[in-house]
């Protein structure tokens, strides 16, 4: 691979920042790799995500466009990266968070300015897809890039051409594009969010990137190099609280956690009590899964639900659920606080009187 594709352009909301391929970009690392190596943090033990690396592997020296799919957090932005590395082009990767791109300026940003194109064009500036010439454009969120700018890019797809604003003459590009969108493609398209004529277009290959709860075995590996990252290692004992957990923000998610509990515990082996206690504090920000509203369709809290689905299977045992839970007796106590729960809800028996969350009060008939 030569050294100009080591290069990586990074813009977001018209600012654009070239960074060396020795330089770290957190929390991700662009280096100079051979193309049989996985640039870090991917992490393919399961099936489902080694049958993603293969693919992109696969096509990555392809000229066909390649479209990501898959919820937040799911690694798509740093796959897009691997391809890039893969495909042996020569020119940069450029990065493009299409929805911090105002609409009003975004036939700037994609195709440049002629100079006198506008009052405070005092110079020719060329855009996104010239930059990308003879390397790999990635456009993250493409659902979020405004219509015009859908309707401009679809042309270039088509043309290979790209004319700056103000200017008569036409460049040609050779640019490899990899879109990124969420993972409900028939929602954005049925909402028309995404254009069906681009969808099409772009979606050479479609590769989909799996949610944590579909590769499991890939939580304990991931962990384990997001603390080493952090220059911490983690204890045996918590790969139960991490692989149990649903992780609904995926990847960045983790990510977050191992870096909280690293801060909380301030040295040594990261403990299985420091990861639950992590994981509770992340999942107390109020969202829209944390409020069932009537008529509300929102998913519940995936905390609440795993802790109601083991107090359940062990019948308000407290013992029995703490290990279950990989936590202590005291964070399962703060935690049935915080959801306003009671272990009597579980517990089987004669009715009576509960004091706390332990002790029964056997209360006698009155004669």
């Amino acid at each position: 691979m030569s050294d100009e594709g080591g290069l990586a352009v990074r813009r977001y909301g018209g600012m654009a920042e070239a960074q060396d391929a020795g330089s770290v970009l957190p929390p991700y690392r662009l280096t100079a790799l051979p193309p049989t190596a996985l640039p870090p943090p991917i992490v393919a033990v399961s099936p489902a995500m080694r049958r993603a690396v293969d693919l992109a592997r696969r096509f990555a020296a392809s000229e066909l466009p390649v479209l990501l799919v898959g919820a937040t957090g799911t690694g798509k932005e740093v796959l897009a990266q691997a391809i890039h590395r893969w495909s042996g082009r020569a020119g940069p990767l450029v990065d493009v968070d299409c929805g911090a791109i105002a609409p009003g300026m975004v036939t700037n940003e994609l195709f440049g300015h002629r100079r006198g194109a506008y009052t405070t064009a005092v110079e020719s500036i060329p855009g996104l897809l010239e930059h990308a010439d003879r390397g790999t454009l990635f456009l993250d969120e493409l659902a979020s890039l405004p219509a015009e700018g859908q309707a401009a890019l679809l042309r270039v797809v088509e043309t290979g051409e790209v004319r700056r604003v103000g200017d008569q003459a036409k460049h040609r590009v050779r640019v490899r594009l990899i879109a990124a969108v969420q993972d409900q493609v028939g929602r954005i398209l049925e909402e028309r969010r995404l254009r069906m004529d681009l969808y099409q277009r772009l979606a050479g290959t479609i590769i989909y990137l799996p949610p944590l709860t579909e590769r499991a075995e890939d939580v304990w590996p991931m962990a384990e190099g997001f603390a080493l990252a952090l220059g911490r290692s983690l204890r045996a004992e918590g790969r139960h609280v991490l692989v149990t957990y649903a992780w609904p923000g995926n990847g960045r998610e983790l990510r977050h956690v191992i870096a909280r509990a690293a801060s909380l515990q301030e040295a040594g082996t990261l403990s299985a009590e420091t990861l639950a206690e992590a994981i509770d504090l992340g999942a107390q920000r109020v969202t829209s899964s944390d409020i069932s509203l009537p008529g509300s369709d929102a998913e519940p809290n995936p905390l609440r639900a795993e802790l109601e689905r083991v107090c359940q299977a062990n019948q308000g045992r407290t013992d029995d659920i703490a290990v279950a839970l990989g936590i202590s007796r005291a964070t399962l106590y703060r935690r049935l606080q915080r959801f306003g729960m009671r272990l009597e809800e579980w517990r089987e028996g004669e009715p009576g009187l509960w004091v706390g969350l332990d002790h029964r009060l056997t209360v006698s008939p009155v004669s």
